[in-house]
């Protein structure tokens, strides 16, 4: 089999709101370059690339499926990601990918939130982008009214197609620049038919603001046209891909993707408008045991270099690394070293990704994509490179996550598999994490919002055997005092034959916040005999751990034992810490003790329209407004800081108030005193609770 050229390779990534039809859009392409034999549809469940049971259940993508077609003897490489934002982590993999992408949209639905936030992703990347108006066929759609919806965006999309019909009428398109109509066979392939006369003048009409968006890509082109007011049809496809290549023109074209209407002129305006692998920009990559920086060209030719954009684990299919090589060429035989951690790996199987399924590969060249199967130590965002030849490419940038949730077992018993599970997962997963939080013994998921994390419990279920619940996260209290202290305590048990004798005085202080726990030792002479003192200690410091109020530690507290007396036969060391830790609990009573609570600095980039809102919102939650500022686009960033207990439902209330527009990051600031009325509602919540604990 001759090497293929990566002049010939597209790697395109669909993006768009949920429920716009990338799947079905994908698997119209695919059955038009009859790499499959059937059109699937995401609603039967049986596309290629939905082939997840949690998707299938849904209805929805989960992750980003990978197959690729044959188009005019060049190698289309589609990623169909998810639409909906708990999923984004994938697209953010996808895009490292591609080198282009489809923008879907909804002909009735027209630009919506989904549409509006993957635009700013692939403008963020200023990533090549045809926008395809899809679902042409249904009721309500309208074409150009899509097309106006765009007035917004920079750079402004242009139309170089026209429909011919709409709705169940809808059987064609007219190419703008050559003034061709097409209708479409049963699997998406172009027919040329005459020009519906009816739009003769529309297409003229139309086809102007195409012509001097191509003419505006180059001084000497748009110097002919001001003066002769025509390009030739070839000195506007060359301008329209220099356009698309420089994020400057973005080309909308029509499709209904469940009729195959539309298929084949989109797969022609891939081929033609999208770049391929080998015009995309030199990669600067860096030799990890030197830090030599090292620019690679994305040829055959090159060193071995291939980033791992997403990676799937199966008990029964195995662990599948999915990679776009990038320079150099990837076989089954390369000895391969993981950059990223210095180590070497041994490729399992290596093949060309077809939804699920890996069609073996004898070898991958740069600008392509393959799956390896039985990596052991290599995770998403890894570099795979040759051991002679070490490379590191820079890695997949994430959002932060910004959902969180206590996860635990549904059965005690199975705690330990849970957490080894999940520990899976998130090896699967990079907008995943899990943390065991020290303060309230939870262990705490964090990822981009409920679906995901619900969809994480179904395929722990699924793939592993077990069942795991989801809770509100308790917040890490903690406690100290706000004054100085001193108690005495002693405990006498005498019980027939040696009893027990401890005798303490203590006194305690607050100091600064963060500086912990300090321990003094202030007897003078032998009150307390020297072996003794340090079971005092330990009943002190097991009251710290347990706190008095909430059961929360204590915190920043200075603690001197001065005075105390023992017995010559029933001193004993439990005795001394069961004084210790008496005495310490009333003298933090007395000392006017005070809960903390955990402080986020939170950021929120919200529509100019929604700040007021978000800002109110934020008020009542307590929140403490440090500054605005514009971020572009008509996007604005509140600044606050807000206690950690508020933030937990602060995602839903975002998502709500900006309609899914609203991003936030946080991190945490520092522990502050929480005002006395909410610090009762905490207290009394906990001794109720305590209550029942100990009545059961």
């Amino acid at each position: 089999m001759a090497r293929i050229d990566p002049d010939k390779i597209r790697n395109v990534a669909l993006l768009g709101h949920s429920h716009d039809g990338k799947t079905s859009l994908a698997e119209a392409m695919l059955y038009a370059g009859g790499t499959v034999d059937r059109l699937g549809r995401p609603d039967a469940g049986n596309t290629t690339f939905d082939f997840e049971p949690e998707e299938i259940k849904r209805k929805i993508s989960i992750g980003t499926a990978i197959a690729h077609l044959t188009w005019r003897e060049h190698k289309i490489n589609l990623l169909d990601t998810p639409g909906f934002q708990d999923f984004t982590g994938d697209v953010c993999g996808a895009l490292r990918a591609a080198e282009g992408a489809l923008l879907v949209v909804g002909a009735s639905t027209g630009v919506i939130v989904g549409t509006e936030l993957a635009w700013q992703q692939l403008r963020a990347r200023n990533l090549p982008t045809l926008v395809v108006v899809n679902k042409m066929d249904k009721e309500n759609a309208d074409y150009w009214k899509t097309v106006d919806a765009f007035k917004e965006f920079s750079p402004r999309p242009v139309a170089i197609q026209a429909p011919i019909g709409y709705e169940a009428e809808f059987t064609g398109v007219v190419d703008l620049l050559t003034r061709k109509a097409y209708e479409f066979d049963q699997q998406g392939r172009p027919k040329e038919v005459p020009l519906p006369s009816e739009l003769a003048a529309e297409v003229e009409s139309r086809r102007s603001p195409l012509v001097e968006a191509a003419a505006e890509t180059d001084d000497a082109l748009l110097e002919k046209y001001l003066e002769s007011g025509e390009l030739s049809d070839a000195e506007i496809t060359g301008a329209l891909a220099k356009g698309v290549a420089a994020g400057t023109i973005v080309p909308v074209l029509c499709a209904a993707a469940v009729k195959s209407t539309g298929i084949g002129t989109l797969l022609d305006a891939i081929v033609a408008l999208l770049p391929s692998p080998k015009h995309a920009a030199p990669v600067e990559a860096v030799n990890p045991r030197t830090e030599q920086a090292e620019t690679l060209t994305r040829e055959p030719a090159g060193p071995l270099g291939a980033i791992v954009f997403k990676t799937t684990a199966d008990p029964f299919v195995g662990r599948i690394s999915y990679v776009k090589v990038v320079s150099g060429v990837l076989t089954p035989s390369t000895p391969l070293l993981n950059a990223a951690k210095d180590q070497p790996e041994r490729a399992g199987t290596i093949g060309f990704p077809k939804g699920k399924a890996l069609e073996p590969a004898t070898e991958v060249v740069a600008g392509d994509i393959a799956g390896i199967s039985k990596l052991q130590v290599t995770a998403t965002g890894d570099t795979l490179a040759s051991r002679d030849h070490p490379l590191r490419l820079p890695p997949i940038e994430y959002p932060q996550q910004t959902y969180s949730a206590a996860v635990s077992a549904k059965n005690k018993a199975d705690e330990e598999k849970v957490n080894a599970a999940l520990v899976k997962l998130v090896d699967e997963d990079p907008t995943l994490t899990l943390e065991h939080e020290p303060i309230t013994k939870e262990s705490i998921v964090h990822g981009m919002g409920d679906i995901h994390l619900d969809v994480v419990l179904e395929k722990m279920k699924r793939k592993y055997g077990v069942e795991g619940s989801l809770a509100v996260p308790r917040v890490p209290y903690q406690e100290t005092i706000t004054s100085s202290a001193k108690a005495e305590k002693k405990y006498k048990k005498q019980s027939g034959g040696a009893g027990l004798y401890g005798h303490c005085v203590i006194d305690i202080a607050p100091v600064p916040r963060g500086t912990g726990f300090i321990w003094e030792d202030k007897i003078f002479g032998g009150s307390i005999p020297q072996n003794f003192r340090p079971s005092v200690e330990r009943g002190v410091r097991e009251t710290m751990e347990q706190g008095v109020l909430t059961g929360n530690p204590l915190v920043d507290i200075k603690v001197r034992l001065l005075d105390g007396s023992t017995h010559a036969v029933d001193g004993k060391d439990i005795a001394f810490k069961l004084a210790g830790a008496m005495a310490m609990r009333q003298a933090v009573m007395e000392a006017k003790p005070v809960l903390l609570e955990p402080i986020m600095d939170v950021e929120v980039l919200v529509p100019e329209r929604n700040m007021g809102d978000v800002i109110s919102d934020l008020n009542g939650k307590r929140g403490k407004i440090a500054g605005m500022e514009p971020s572009g686009d008509h996007i604005e960033k509140v600044k606050a800081q807000v206690p950690l207990s508020s933030m937990y439902r602060f995602p839903i209330d975002l998502r709500s108030i900006t309609q899914g527009r609203g991003r936030y990051t946080m991190k945490f600031s520092h522990y502050e005193e929480v005002p006395a009325h909410a610090a009762q509602t905490v207290i009394a919540a906990y001794q109720k609770a305590k209550g029942g604990e100990e009545e059961e």
